[in-house]
């Protein structure tokens, strides 16, 4: 430790005395600086020791890639990559470019006590990394061509110059010395990077860590097939290329190709990537000691594994959720102890941890549809719960595993039981219990509680302490006995990572929350936890989220707590006026005002409230200036800025609530005022979409929602007029938009379940924009002499082309390895994509608009299959439930269209042939789906068969303008047949 300190001294001094020479122009930051210094985002890497502070650092990435003027050119050449391959590995087919150097280098120059050369930097020499490996090797593949920032280079720079053997520095300087090599043999300037290959290793030093990597059982080779690993380019590839060879591979590489920085959008990729830990990481774990290839599966490096996967799980194949409990339970029973000594206690306690971070990690919500897929992270809990349970000892849950358990319940939906109890709520508040016969006089007290207050209960009876967290998860679960009794509402639960303080102030929100109307709400409002406490904005946003909520309609099967987007009528019951009025809250405008007056400034979620709610630009502007927000940033919200710092200034959820805002004030007729732009205001949120996603890596990576909501606006009630063609038939251009954005959404994020249902939507749309010339004609289903715009038909084509394409693709089986075991092992699903039977309607909807009775029969046929899948239309099943109305609907809608459809006895053959399938699955199978009859009024016509009618009319034409489309009708077309096109090619920048 003092000759690291002694030699960070004489660093110092030596760069001291040579910037004292200097002019005070040409002084940079010192060659001495910090590489952990204070400008590195808390959390981004490994937290620095006190001797890898002290110890010397790297310079900035100004004084490293450009020398100050003043400075006299350097000794020697920078280090160059020769032509002449030299083999430092056992196998001699491995070539390895390495850097001959002119002269001596900075450290042979430091070892000899010969005085610095001007103009070249010090050497950058740490014994100990005060960072991870891997993840500065993942930044430096990442960031490719990019500039490094001051505080990445610096990080960059010591993993350069670490003579660490471990294995992920010892690839890093690999693929530093290739991505060195192909710059100069391709002439590429690298300025990003200039002072890089002057820290790498020498032929001698490259070649004594070869020798060291040869003992632990490496070579070159191995470091040259990992670096070919992870240079695909995209994440798919990557773990393509990782299973390609069925050979042992580090955890560390593992870890590194299922980073977040990877975009995986194919389940086959992730089954691959379960038989690959089954085959290599686990089962050679059972075997005996000699037998065992690649050292032990440690506790830590699988908790990292095991977080990556979920990760990438949740946001590709959500059902994939419960195979992940599944390997981690394998791990846990099967696994030999990876600690020195056969320590049945530390073991123990590694397990405990392990299953208990597994079960925190389950209660992030899936980013698409979080609620329809909420089921899959409670089964994910349950194997887990099963698992311990036959384990010996059993393992312990923890105060934060009761707490996800609690939260994973709250968004789960209503049991019978818990209905029950929420219809017998009186309706003043509290909403105390209420008997209604003499069943509920003799009903045990534990049936009104909720899942979540049991699981409460128990957490409690195995000694842990209540704390405000657990308060208000427990106010949001309907209470306990003994207290005031709430709603059960189906939400996230309160933060997860807020200080004790903050918690309090959880409290209160979540006890406004768990009401049933706006009176009720602001009665918790005023009762506040704690005497004298003043409310916070959390607060004031959970108030005015019950104001801007919409009342139930009067027909709907909603109970009090199952949606936060609908209140009930409140109840008067025998209250005077006088008392009406002191409980009924303040209109929105006036909290807002009064939260303003109290000089507290809206925070994320309460401008995003706003922003939803409100029918003005201008008065959004405004809130956005009351969130502390510039004014360069405002002014690129509307288009009169292109500053991409400044518009990322703003919070993801603010700017998709913005979006939200541009695509609701919409106007489909221009206006003629000059001056106004309403009618531009979905392609001015397109295009500050781009310039928010280029400059927000993790937005443009992951967040779906300003695209969804853009391609919903088009797909319903909105369109868009092309200046200078009138507004008589905006629909085509409308169409052509929506394939643009639908095509780049689907490259740069991937597809899921919502975009299908966009793109029938928008099928629909389109068919019936061109059957009909007006909305009157439209509206009552009577044909005219005049079609929409006839320019639709090709790019119509195409689009339909395009969904059943994608319908084709969401409905194929995964293809697992044949001689693999991990898809059983695991309980692999069979489909990636969840469709439901609200799904299923609109794509019906869409088929039978364009008058495809054979594709129609193909999907009845599809559904009736899946009878024999239980986690295909799961949900569809039970007469009672909603999905099962939909799904009936859906085959009413099929044999309402039947009639009307060019159906040949071929067809006619094959509808018997369904109807005689499905009689046999409800004899056999127990199946409760049924067909309707055939209508025999076939002179009724509805909408969708005029639609279907005129459609297939224009499929007669063959003028010259159908076979020459445009320019954006053949991009769709390469699209619709199953190419990829690189967004470069395009008009539009990429996402």
């Amino acid at each position: 430790m003092s000759g690291t300190k002694g030699s960070a001294l004489r660093g110092v001094q030596a760069t001291g005395r040579r910037l004292a020479t200097t002019p005070r122009r040409c002084q940079q930051l010192p060659a001495w600086s910090s590489v952990c210094s204070s400008s590195i985002p808390d959390g981004t890497f490994r937290r620095q020791s006190t001797a890898a502070a002290a110890a010397p650092a790297g310079a900035g990435a100004q004084a490293e890639n450009v020398l100050p003027t003043g400075f006299a050119a350097p000794a020697r050449p920078a280090p160059s990559l020769d032509a002449s391959p030299t083999t430092t590995s056992a196998d001699p087919s491995v070539v390895l470019w390495h850097a001959t150097r002119g002269g001596l280098s900075r450290r042979e120059r430091r070892l000899k006590d010969e005085p610095p050369v001007p103009g070249v930097q010090l050497p950058f020499e740490k014994k100990f990394t005060p960072f991870s490996p891997t993840k500065a090797l993942a930044m430096f593949i990442r960031r490719k061509a990019r500039r490094y920032p001051l505080e990445k280079w610096c990080v960059l720079r010591a993993l350069a110059s670490n003579k660490s053997p471990r294995l992920p520095g010892c690839l890093a300087q690999f693929m530093f010395k290739q991505r060195v090599a192909h710059w100069r043999k391709s002439r590429v300037s690298f300025y990003h990077l200039r002072g890089l290959p002057s820290y790498l290793e020498t032929e001698q030093e490259w070649a004594r860590r070869i020798k060291r990597l040869a003992i632990k059982g490496y070579s070159t080779s191995d470091l040259e097939k990992w670096s070919w690993i992870l240079e695909g380019k995209t994440g798919d590839e990557i773990v393509q290329r990782f299973v390609s060879r069925d050979t042992f591979k580090p955890y560390f590489l593992m870890n590194m190709v299922l980073g977040r920085d990877k975009r995986i959008f194919q389940a086959e990729s992730l089954a691959a990537i379960f038989e690959y830990i089954s085959r290599h990481y686990l089962e050679p774990r059972q075997k005996p000691e000699q037998k065992r290839v690649g050292p032990e599966f440690r506790s830590d490096v699988f908790k990292i594994m095991m977080y990556r996967l979920m990760w990438h799980c949740a946001a590709v194949w959500p059902a994939a959720l419960i195979s992940v409990a599944h390997l981690v339970a394998t791990y846990l029973e099967t696994c030999h102890v990876d600690v020195e000594g056969d320590d049945p206690v530390r073991w123990q306690r590694i397990r405990c941890r392990i299953f208990n971070s597994a079960l925190c990690a389950l209660d992030r919500r899936v980013p698409i549809a979080p609620y329809k897929h909420i089921r899959y992270n409670w089964e994910a809990q349950k194997v887990l719960l099963a698992a311990s349970v036959r384990m010996r000892p059993h393992l312990l849950i923890t105060q934060n595993g009761y707490r996800s358990i609690r939260r994973v319940l709250l968004g789960m939906k209503k049991t019978p039981a818990e209905e029950k109890a929420m219809i017998r709520s009186a309706k003043t508040w509290p909403p105390y219990r209420l008997s209604w016969d003499g069943v509920d006089e003799q009903r045990d007290r534990e049936e009104d509680l909720s899942r979540s207050a049991k699981a409460g209960i128990m957490m409690v009876e195995n000694g842990y302490p209540s704390q405000p967290i657990d308060e208000a998860l427990t106010k949001l679960g309907g209470s306990l006995p003994g207290r005031q009794r709430t709603i059960m509402t189906r939400t996230d639960g309160p933060p997860k990572w807020s200080s004790p303080n903050m918690f309090v102030y959880a409290t209160w929100v979540t006890a406004i929350e768990a009401t049933r109307n706006v009176r009720e709400a602001w009665t918790e409002f005023q009762r506040p936890p704690r005497p004298n406490l003043q409310p916070t904005a959390d607060v004031y946003a959970a108030m005015l989220e019950k104001l801007f909520a919409e009342q139930v309609p009067p027909d709907s099967p909603l109970l009090p707590g199952d949606s936060r987007h609908y209140v009930f009528p409140v109840h008067d019951g025998n209250l005077s006026a006088y008392e009406i009025s002191r409980l009924t809250p303040p209109p929105p405008d006036e909290l807002y005002r009064q939260m303003r007056d109290r000089n507290i400034r809206p925070n994320d979620r309460f401008l995003e409230l706003l922003l939803q709610n409100t029918n003005s630009i201008e008065a959004g502007l405004q809130y956005i200036l009351d969130g502390g927000y510039s004014a360069t940033a405002r002014q690129a919200l509307v288009g009169w800025s292109q500053d991409v710092e400044q518009i990322n200034t703003l919070p993801v959820r603010v700017f998709d609530a913005w979006i939200k805002l541009l695509c609701k004030t919409h106007s489909n007729y221009p206006d003629p005022n000059p001056q106004s732009f309403s009618h531009n205001h979905i392609p001015l949120a397109i295009k500050i979409t781009k310039l928010y996603q280029q400059g927000n890596a993790r937005a443009a990576h992951k967040d779906k929602r300003p695209w969804y909501t853009i391609l919903r606006a088009l797909a319903t009630d909105k369109y868009i007029v092309r200046e200078g063609e009138g507004t008589t038939h905006p629909h085509l251009h409308t169409l052509k938009v929506f394939m643009k954005v639908y095509r780049l959404t689907v490259f740069a994020k991937g597809l899921d379940t919502t975009i299908f249902d966009l793109l029938s939507l928008m099928v629909r749309k389109s068919t019936v924009a061109l059957a009909f010339e007006t909305r009157k004609a439209m509206a009552t289903a009577t044909p005219t002499e005049k079609y929409g715009d006839l320019r639709m038909v090709p790019v119509i084509r195409l689009a339909a082309q395009k969904l059943h394409a994608t319908f084709k693709e969401m409905v194929r089986p995964i293809s697992v390895p044949s001689n693999g075991g991990a898809s059983a092992r695991f309980e692999l699903p069979t489909l990636q994509y969840t469709l439901t039977a609200p799904h299923i309607f609109r794509y019906m909807q869409a088929l039978g608009c364009l008058g495809n009775a054979q594709l129609m029969l193909s999907l009845v046929n599809w559904v009736l299959d899946s009878w024999l899948d239980p986690r295909i239309l799961e949900n569809a099943r039970e007469p009672g439930e909603t999905e099962y109305k939909v799904l009936m609907q859906t085959f009413a809608y099929f044999m309402e269209m039947w009639p009307h459809l060019p159906v040949n006895d071929s067809l006619q053959t094959m509808l018997v042939r369904t109807r005689q399938k499905l009689e046999a699955l409800r004899q056999t199978q127990g199946c409760t789906w049924h067909l309707p009859a055939t209508r025999t009024d076939g002179d009724l016509k509805g909408t969708d068969a005029v639609v279907a009618a005129r459609w297939l009319n224009t499929q007669l034409h063959t003028d010259t303008w159908l076979n020459k489309p445009s320019r954006i009708v053949r991009r769709v077309r390469q699209g619709a047949s199953g190419g990829t096109q690189n967004p470069k090619e395009t008009g539009m920048p990429e996402f």
